[in-house]
């Protein structure tokens, strides 16, 4: 069962002062359902290893450097969250861990019995937690920063909110965290409890303190500022008064992660840039209540659910991209087209015809993101036609220059062009882009700035 508290008891071995001082090489990788041999092989690589791998492709080249990493070195390495039950996988990995030092050590988190007694050591089975137990939990996390015992009115009705999270800690924070704002006896009382679910009260629980979250796929890292971009660009962050719309932004953010439907997790490669995942029972949550809305594309191949949708996602660089994005073309209503890059290290290409003929007529788009593809020109067609676009994501790719066209986007308020190290030249027209409040220009050597820049007054 998820929600249990696996993987919060693996991070406070992981992260244990003692583990700090006695281990050499330490690595944590969320393995997930979809077992892939490459992501964990090069994730481990990446921890250990500070060179450039955006070179390493090859399985079995990651492998051999792996080995030559952990040779002789007594290492921590955490595999979290696995399901798959090939033992051929697993011995894979294993001749490449008993390369390391005596006392090395391997943790894993499974939901799967079967999956621990392949691994054939020793299991420590997490049950739900006792009424007293989840009553203390809950207490803790819904009195934060306040006295219990100027509030015993309220001990009662918390007893019996605590008790219908069945003794589950994800849903006991995640439910406390709401109470700080919400009235108790409403949660209590809510119908969303009498929903029907195959986890034993997780879902209800945990839908209670539902707000929009982003279709991204399971334990995959998103970064905050990205969904506040994403939020804003679709109509969902409001500004009150003088307050900039951003720090509003923030602030919803902020509130999802105080109610543990956003968890921080660390990634070496990422240097001090914060990610965050969200939790399984969290994402299954998430499509559940937004599944007329929010899809990932591989999902609904050929379903109704296509048309209905207003924000979606798909996985970067496996198969063809025009053939993959041929049903979208129809979706005249959608308004978000979030690629995600599943292979992190890897830049994919896209075809013209996608730029040419599928993108121009997602005439409601609020916010594309292209980011890691190969692009090196965009066609004027292109931002002509997508008017209403208020959030542009260009982020590592290969293009030389903005197209003149670009400036036909009057409601634009956020261009990304991080790392585009080929870029020379924005528009020369880029005043024109009034309501442009945010451009990320980072890592771009070349690039040389117009001098009507100045004239965009709120960037």
């Amino acid at each position: 069962m998820g929600g249990l508290g696996k993987t919060t008891l693996a991070q406070a071995a992981y992260n244990d002062e003692k583990v700090q001082n006695h281990i050499k090489l330490k690595s944590w990788i969320c393995v997930s359902q979809t077992y892939d041999a490459f992501k964990i092989a090069k994730g481990f690589l990446q921890a250990f290893n500070s060179s450039d791998l955006k070179d390493n492709n090859n399985l079995d080249q990651v492998q051999v450097k792996l080995k030559e990493s952990l040779k002789g070195n007594r290492f921590l390495i955490v595999l979290d969250d696995m399901w798959s039950e090939n033992y051929n996988q697993w011995k894979d990995l294993w001749n490449i861990f008993v390369q390391g030092g005596i006392g090395s050590k391997i943790i894993m988190t499974t939901r799967k019995a079967s999956v621990a007694l392949m691994m054939r050591g020793e299991q420590i089975s997490i049950d739900t937690l006792s009424i007293d137990d989840s009553w203390s939990l809950f207490k803790r996390h819904a009195f934060e920063n306040m006295d219990p015992m100027e509030h015993l009115e309220l001990e009662k009705v918390g007893k019996k909110i605590a008790a219908k999270c069945k003794g589950l800690p994800l849903a006991l924070k995640t439910l406390a965290g709401m109470l700080r704002s919400e009235g108790w006896r409403c949660i209590l009382t809510s119908e969303i409890w009498d929903l029907q679910d195959e986890d034993k009260g997780m879902l209800p629980a945990l839908m209670l303190s539902y707000n929009e979250l982003p279709p991204h796929p399971k334990d995959y890292p998103f970064r905050k500022e990205q969904v506040v971009h994403l939020w804003i660009a679709n109509g969902l962050v409001v500004p009150r008064g003088e307050e900039r719309i951003q720090d509003l932004g923030d602030q919803y953010f902020n509130q999802l992660r105080s109610r543990s439907l956003f968890e921080r997790v660390r990634n070496p490669s990422q240097g001090n840039t914060e990610e965050f995942l969200m939790h399984d029972l969290v994402n299954d949550l998430a499509r559940i209540a937004s599944s007329k809305l929010c899809v990932r594309l591989e999902e609904c191949q050929g379903s109704h659910m296509l048309e209905q949708s207003r924000h979606m996602s798909y996985s970067m660089g496996r198969g063809s991209e025009f053939e993959k994005l041929t049903p979208v073309n129809k979706l005249e209503q959608l308004r978000t087209l979030l690629p995600v890059n599943i292979q992190h290290y890897q830049r994919i290409g896209l075809s013209k015809r996608v730029l040419h003929n599928i993108l121009p007529r997602l005439t409601s788009l609020r916010a594309l993101l292209l980011s890691d593809y190969t692009i090196k020109e965009l066609p004027d067609a292109l931002f002509i036609k997508l008017k209403l676009l208020r959030f542009l994501d260009l982020s590592r790719t290969e293009i030389k220059k903005l197209p003149d066209s670009i400036c036909a986007l009057y409601s634009l308020e956020t261009l990304l062009l991080s790392s585009c190290t080929y870029l020379e030249e924005l528009s020369l027209q880029i005043e024109k882009l009034i309501n442009l409040r945010h451009l990320d220009i980072r890592n771009t050597s070349c690039l040389k700035m117009p001098l009507h820049l100045r004239k965009l007054k709120i960037l």
